[in-house]
């Protein structure tokens, strides 16, 4: 996106955290480079100079809306200057006001409804988007726990306001165990990243929904039925192993932390023999009817 009225593109990203004292993601920017390359990534700083963060109360509870920070530049106020709305991993959304030429305001407020934050199921994804077509931005979100929600903005385009969340696609239902393959996958899973465009060039904007999955195969001559067996007996031994330590309010010893481990190690090369995890995601295509 075109983030500082120079003309050129630029590269926004969040990051998941700082390695200071109150933890809080920072905004990294590469500013575009008139060759079409991009410079060295930086911390967007607000208006008082100081890296641009979430604004929360002074709380370890509030940690969690200042940390995975995820954020869109968009006008979202109508004043002709790109603001930013981020996601974090609570769930919530939260604004910074863009003062132009790249530049916004130090402070964020929250996106509301009914002076009520609005969110999703944990780390909240915002795309800003007019879905009902009727000239202003909606905010579409995934969650951790997947998913697609929207947030009908139900006042203006210079004066939004946001109403009750409505999902357009629901999160996936746990399965009750251990399920071998990938052919029960049919739909969007967990961790849901969200774009919308028209896809089909029929006037509408369409879903695009990425997703997070772990998938479970038997190793080479391996049944299904063993690889299950397998798995199942892990999950046994694995809880044994944790209960070992006791459960007692204090924290276990670095003995015990020790031991386990090291019986966790022995389990995992022995489940290894029987099943192969794989780690991946897809990208899923919703055309709006």
């Amino acid at each position: 996106m075109e983030l500082n009225g120079d003309g050129l593109i630029d590269i926004l990203s969040g990051s998941y955290s700082r390695h200071d004292g109150d933890m809080a993601g920072l905004f990294q920017v590469l500013w575009g480079q008139k060759d079409g390359s991009f410079a060295a990534p930086e911390a967007l700083k607000g208006t008082d100079g100081e890296p641009l963060i979430i604004l929360t109360e002074d709380s370890e509870e509030a940690l969690v809306d200042k940390i995975c920070t995820r954020p869109i530049a968009v006008d979202l106020d109508g004043d002709g200057k790109l603001d930013i709305v981020s996601g974090n991993f609570g769930g919530t959304f939260a604004f910074f006001k863009g003062e132009g030429n790249g530049k916004f305001a130090p402070k964020s407020t929250w996106i509301e409804s009914d002076t009520r934050k609005i969110s999703v199921e944990h780390h909240s994804d915002p795309f800003l988007v007019d879905w009902d077509k009727d000239g202003d931005f909606d905010l579409l979100s995934g969650s951790a726990e997947g998913g697609a929600f929207l947030f009908v903005n139900e006042g203006t385009k210079t004066a939004p306001k946001f109403g009750v969340r409505t999902t357009l696609i629901a999160a996936p239902k746990q399965a009750a165990e251990e399920v071998i393959g990938d052919a029960h996958i049919t739909g969007p899973q967990s961790s849901t990243r969200i774009w919308a465009d028209d896809v089909n060039g029929d006037g509408k904007p369409d879903l695009l929904l990425g997703d997070s999955v772990s998938l479970v195969f038997p190793a080479k001559g391996v049944s299904d039925q063993e690889a299950l067996a397998k798995i199942k007996e892990f999950g046994e031994k694995f809880s044994k192993a944790y209960e070992s330590m006791g459960n007692s309010e204090e924290p276990p010893s670095e003995e015990a932390m020790k031991k386990m481990q090291a019986e966790i190690e022995v389990l995992t090369a022995e489940k290894a023999k029987f099943v192969t995890e794989e780690s991946t995601g897809y990208v899923w295509l919703f055309l709006q009817k």
